[in-house]
């Protein structure tokens, strides 16, 4: 289980952070449709060189799932409204469908 956090509009992230204190962190942006355990093959490998930060984006998961229509640009600025309330400044992103966009 992970952590959630309130973003501005109210809207709650689903999120987790893993792998080793101190390592550059590598922020990954689910699918449309799915959640952040579609990452789960990929992380025995990611976290021996990264801390992971995984989020279910609105309307996904965990997340909350305020009333539409969500674009591109909102969720971009969940994901950095997610790094600003965790205090991370510079972080490495991959994303996967409209996670990559």
């Amino acid at each position: 289980m992970g952590e959630f956090v309130t973003l501005a509009d109210g809207c709650r992230l689903h999120w987790r952070l893993d792998g080793p204190q101190g390592a550059p962190v590598l922020l990954l942006s689910n699918s449309l449709g799915t959640d952040m355990e579609m990452w789960a093959p990929q992380m025995p490998a990611l976290t021996r060189h990264f801390q992971v930060l995984r989020y279910d984006s609105r309307g996904h998961g965990l997340s909350d799932a305020p009333a539409g229509p969500y674009s591109i640009d909102l969720l971009g600025r969940d994901a950095v409204g997610l790094l600003d309330v965790l205090g991370l400044e510079k972080v490495r992103f991959a994303g996967l469908s409209k996670g990559g966009m």
